[in-house]
């Protein structure tokens, strides 16, 4: 592949996230990053700790933060400081939080139904994989501030059971 359409790759899931956000919002209810957080604070029966949900979502402790203030003003979530240890947070869903989770449950899965349904799984298994390798590949250029041949080769020689396996 020349450049000209690694770029083009790259612009197309870039298209592709946009409207997937979009439409998510808009069929959820809720912007995905404040779903996560409902969603992860909902799974761990309503309370985890502000640092447990960093590590969990795998977010930047500053976002995380900024959501949090969202939820708060929402009277979605409340925080406040662990009585053992205080310099930790806690975070738990509210009443109206853990309501308005529930309500938009039903929708995520019928969006999540809607959107995959018509796809074949071997084309999705193949995206999972191509999505996992770029995850990685972007993981390897941010680590080492460039992207090499060496380290493009060993990416390509890591994805090549991930490929004959969603081939199959």
């Amino acid at each position: 592949m020349e450049e000209q359409d690694h770029v083009a790759v790259m612009q197309q899931f870039g298209r592709t996230y946009r409207a997937f956000m979009s439409a998510f919002e808009a069929q959820v209810g809720h912007p995905l990053p404040r779903w996560r957080i409902l969603l992860a604070l909902h799974d761990q029966a309503g309370e985890s700790s502000q640092k447990r949900l960093v590590e969990r979502l795998r977010v930047d402790p500053g976002a995380l933060t900024r959501q949090l203030k969202t939820l708060e003003a929402l009277g979605w979530i409340a925080r406040s400081m662990d009585t053992r240890d205080n310099r930790v947070t806690n975070v738990r869903l509210t009443e109206a939080g853990k309501a308005a989770t529930e309500a938009s449950l039903p929708r995520r899965k019928a969006f999540v139904h809607d959107t995959m349904a018509a796809l074949p799984d071997d084309v999705l298994g193949a995206l999972s994989g191509a999505l996992k390798m770029l995850e990685v590949r972007i993981g390897e250029v941010v680590a080492t501030g460039n992207g090499n041949a060496a380290d493009a080769s060993a990416t390509q020689a890591a994805a090549e059971p991930a490929s004959s396996a969603a081939s199959r």
